[in-house]
């Protein structure tokens, strides 16, 4: 079985604007689920899905003439987020697979060089996928209701389900 890349991205990304809808529709201020962090060091709620987002981007798209979306003023709303993620999927749709060759990126203050299949498979993917996570924490961490099966789409619960509730 062979996946490519992009389907990975884009079917995450898509359950990432389901993810989003459903914390808007629970949240008492859209403004306060914005804004929301696991600690004052990590980034807001707002911010992880932008980097996770960059990151496919980042993996999709390795021609620097290719012009990406710019968040601007998007990021202050979940609809502008739900919009900016909507772009990413309609680009990544649209993006033809890069040649081997070197990339160059930032980790953190680090540059860091690899092949195209390292830096996809060695970096993008594992990046991408924690700061999607941190997205599913956060929203756990400040008492919304969210299941494993919004994160992958695969898993289901029954309403009010609990693992320290069954454990009793």
């Amino acid at each position: 079985m062979n996946i490519d890349h992009h389907e990975i991205f884009v079917r995450y990304l898509k359950l990432l604007n389901q993810l989003l809808a459903n914390l808007n529709s629970q949240a008492e201020s859209e403004k306060e689920l914005l804004n929301a962090r696991l600690s004052p060091d990590m980034f807001p709620l707002k911010i992880q899905v932008k980097v996770a987002a960059s990151f496919a981007l980042r993996a999709s798209c390795r021609d620097p003439n290719d012009a990406l979306a710019d968040l601007g003023e998007k990021i202050e709303s979940v609809d502008g987020l739900v919009s900016y993620v909507q772009d990413v999927i309609k680009f990544i749709e649209k993006s033809n697979p890069y040649e081997e060759n070197e990339v160059e990126d930032k980790a953190g203050f680090k540059t860091i060089r690899m092949n195209s299949q390292e830096y996809i498979y060695h970096f993008s993917l594992p990046n991408f996928f924690f700061h999607l996570s941190m997205v599913y924490a956060i929203a756990k961490n400040h008492g919304l209701s969210v299941t494993k099966g919004d994160f992958d789409g695969l898993h289901e619960y029954p309403a009010g389900f609990s693992w320290e509730a069954d454990a009793e």
